[in-house]
């Protein structure tokens, strides 16, 4: 079985680790419940930009990469297509 846990460097951090950490990462009680990689690129995205102030910080252009069975559990980088899609759907959910 597999573990998943919330990891986050650089400035806001500790936000973004405490809102990673409210995500079904990792449900044993009801597996169901759990995110799936794509969801997870998604609310990655939404917590990045929903921690991003732009009156302070410099415009950035995110990148993301994953290992799960969309990857074919290697460390690969999440297509870029799917990182637009997550960061417009982010926006909008913000």
């Amino acid at each position: 079985p597999h573990r998943s846990s919330a990891c986050a460097a650089g400035r806001g951090r500790h936000p973004a680790k405490t809102e990673m950490e409210k995500l079904q990462l990792n449900n044993r009680d009801d597996p169901s419940q759990n995110i799936d990689a794509r969801e997870g690129v998604r609310q990655l995205a939404r917590i990045i930009h929903a921690l991003h102030d732009e009156a302070k910080d410099k415009p950035f252009e995110l990148e993301m990469s994953w290992l799960c069975e969309e990857s074919g559990w290697k460390h690969k980088g999440v297509p870029r297509d799917v990182i637009k899609d997550s960061v417009e759907w982010a926006k909008k959910d913000i």
